[in-house]
């Protein structure tokens, strides 16, 4: 198996198309073409091998399985032939509808359309928890160096200081987050740094600025804005999502347009016709 390993992970594509066979279940061969790429992000080479080791077991197994289900089922089964057709031809449309809209789909939104997609739909942008727009910097807990100047900077954001503070970050932060459009949940909040989540879900809206640290790492906070649950979301907060409806909307017009346009071409050319 190692020898057969070895030579699956070295395959360089120049033998005949399939490769060489590495693995049989009854008349069905899996070659080294099958399983060019398996496990070639693997950071060591033992793990590059059990990676194809693991890949032909679940191919042998697989055809194993599928071989005892052939044997068994009835040699005519209308129900499964039904479903192999339908799936082909659900796939091939399928495909044939991705391919159209990876060349033909415009997926440029604009700010106006999702202004107006945002107020015609407010109701449905309602807050599920708090979210606060929030600009904040993680740096390791003993950076000392412009740390009062980068507070300072924080607290008063300006063309000027936002520059500073940003040349600040990059030189210093371990990570960092400066926009000051950006809301975040209170999940969101305690991914990037330790804070409790009822602090922000219970406590009055009011802009701050907090200092946090932990044992590695210390936080300088930005509170710029607040919103409380089930308030009006802000058009930020939900742009992405705003965009994704508009596009997906967008798609099945699309979809809709070419099915029609495919129908009626059909019709007027006399290609089909119901008995």
């Amino acid at each position: 198996m190692s020898t057969v390993l070895q030579s699956c992970t070295t395959f360089s594509g120049n033998e005949e198309e399939n490769g060489n066979p590495i693995a049989r279940v009854y008349d069905t061969y899996l070659y080294t073409s099958d399983v060019e790429g398996v496990g070639k992000g693997a950071a060591k080479p033992e793990d590059s091998i059990l990676a194809v080791k693991n890949y032909i077991d679940s191919w042998v197994r697989h055809q194993l399985i599928l071989h005892y289900a052939e044997e068994n089922l009835p040699e005519k089964n209308p129900e499964l032939e039904k479903q192999l057709k339908d799936y082909r031809e659900s796939l091939i449309i399928y495909l044939y509808e991705k391919e159209l809209i990876a060349q033909k789909l415009d997926t440029v939104v604009s700010e106006n359309e999702i202004d107006t997609y945002y107020k015609n739909h407010i109701d449905n942008f309602q807050l599920k928890s708090a979210v606060t727009r929030v600009r904040y910097i993680m740096l390791p807990k003993n950076t000392k160096p412009k740390l009062d100047s980068a507070i300072a900077w924080l607290k008063k954001p300006g063309e000027m200081n936002n520059s500073k503070l940003q040349n600040f970050c990059e030189d210093n932060a371990i990570k960092f987050q400066l926009n000051d459009s950006t809301w975040l949940s209170a999940d969101e909040l305690n991914a990037a740094f330790p804070l409790e989540e009822n602090n922000l879900i219970n406590a009055p809206y009011s802009k701050s600025f907090q200092q946090m640290s932990d044992s590695l790492y210390q936080y300088l906070v930005s509170f710029d804005d607040f919103k409380l649950k089930g308030t009006d979301a802000p058009i930020q907060y939900v742009r992405d999502n705003i965009v994704n409806i508009i596009l997906n909307k967008r798609k099945l017009d699309y979809l809709s347009e070419i099915h029609n346009s495919i129908y009626n071409n059909a019709q007027d050319n006399k290609k089909f016709e119901v008995y």
